[in-house]
């Protein structure tokens, strides 16, 4: 197999004799996947347009006729949707996987995200491992509450600072780490993200992904007694909506109703900003009964990763 190298300003790469890709307009693409990615998932997601410019996304040619779309650069692949009523889904997904293969670095995996489930066996039969978790989005729209905090605890929003290299820190993101670590270490979802120590906690990418009304409705809980941080709840964008990035509840604080009324504050403090709030939950997370109890409701559920492994090194 030659390798063929890429660049993002490629207009076209030949998949095979009968089978290429080309390079698309971000903002018609995104209105093609709108309607033709997974039915399911586009109801769920309806006020979207797949527009983002965070990888390259091009036509699938069968010819001269367009037959769908995908999201490609090395070593990644998404949004992969078929236009009707071509139906040749895992022929095309061989085709790509052998695109990835020649651009990739494959010292390190490749990988496709959200394989939603009638994808699922295009992805297995092309020779992509499935990861062990299941995730699904919930949402529901914004609201307003009337919350009763307990007085034996403090209310506040974070603030956010310039951390020196040009991005964004929470003024004191080492008290949310630990906070975090204490909620959620050895869970399923910090095995998800891979986070083991208190630096793998560290609050460094979800600062920047905010913007000034959704930290004012991210909340910081404190015990007064003790001055600890008990629970947080931060808020990101997520395709320029309204979604909780964190939640967590260190276990001896459990049980008094912390992560309904933090999501509860976010819902009415959103409310006419943001349509909708949602949040990215695991199959098996114990916290998905109080997001259905608050009202969410369940979006098609997906393998979150499948990949092909890298190659060792000899």
């Amino acid at each position: 197999m030659s390798l063929t190298e890429w660049t993002a300003d490629t207009l076209q790469y030949d998949l095979s004799d009968e089978y290429s890709i080309r390079l698309a307009d971000v903002k018609e693409w995104g209105l093609f996947c709108t309607v033709y990615y997974d039915m399911g998932y586009v109801g769920f997601f309806r006020e979207e347009e797949f527009n983002s410019s965070r990888c390259s996304a091009y036509w699938i040619y069968q010819g001269e006729r367009k037959v769908g779309g995908v999201r490609m650069e090395p070593n990644k692949m998404y949004h992969l949707f078929l236009i009707p009523p071509f139906q040749q889904g895992f022929e095309i997904v061989k085709l790509l996987k052998r695109k990835l293969m020649q651009w990739s670095d494959r010292s390190k995996r490749i990988v496709t995200f959200e394989i939603l489930p009638s994808q699922a066996d295009w992805f297995a039969r092309a020779g992509f491992w499935p990861a062990e978790f299941r995730c699904r989005w919930m949402q529901r729209p914004t609201d307003h509450f009337d919350i009763e905090w307990d007085p034996r605890w403090s209310v506040q929003s974070p603030k956010i600072i310039e951390n020196g290299a040009g991005g964004l820190k929470y003024v004191n993101e080492e008290e949310i780490a630990r906070c975090d670590l204490e909620s959620f270490g050895g869970s399923l979802e910090a095995a998800r993200r891979k986070q083991k120590s208190l630096e793998d906690f560290t609050p460094d990418e979800d600062p920047n992904y905010t913007n000034e009304i959704l930290t004012q409705a991210s909340t910081l809980v404190y015990d007064q007694e003790t001055g600890q941080l008990i629970a947080n709840c931060r808020l990101c964008l997520q395709d320029n909506q309204a979604a909780v990035y964190s939640i967590g509840v260190i276990p001896s604080y459990r049980g008094r109703g912390l992560a309904s009324q933090m999501l509860q504050r976010a819902l009415t403090m959103l409310k006419g900003q943001y349509p909708f709030l949602r949040l990215y939950v695991m199959e098996g997370n114990d916290a998905e009964s109080v997001y259905l109890n608050l009202g969410f409701v369940q979006g098609v559920q997906e393998i979150q990763t499948m990949y092909i492994p890298e190659e060792e090194s000899e």
